[in-house]
């Protein structure tokens, strides 16, 4: 879908005045490595050097979040010396528009 599909689907949803005023809004982008759950007595034996399993095979995609909902799949790579995500999946474009348009309204 383009760019341009895109803006016409917010606006078919009667969420902003323009489209600059969307462009403007700012989202928290998260990607999450894993999870696990530890015990309290694991929590305190935890130091410098400390390793976490996160139950999670190496290499396997990152689920990735916006606003704490699920937008997609990525993978964890190196750009320009940092960490950075390359997009795999981008789950339903619908499903993320009425997600803003809960709420932000």
């Amino acid at each position: 879908m383009s760019e341009e599909e895109k803006l016409e689907n917010l606006d078919s949803v009667g969420l902003f005045k323009s489209y600059d005023e969307l462009m403007d809004i700012g989202v928290d982008f998260i990607a999450e490595l894993g999870t696990t759950t530890i015990s309290v007595h694991e929590l305190l034996k935890l130091e410098s050097g400390s390793v976490v399993d996160l139950e999670k095979p190496a290499g396997e995609s990152v689920e990735l979040y916006i606003n704490n909902r699920i937008f997609g799949k990525g993978e964890v790579m190196v750009y320009e010396k940092n960490l950075a995500i390359r997009i795999n999946e981008i789950l339903d474009s619908k499903s993320v528009i009425q997600y803003f348009k809960k709420e932000l309204l």
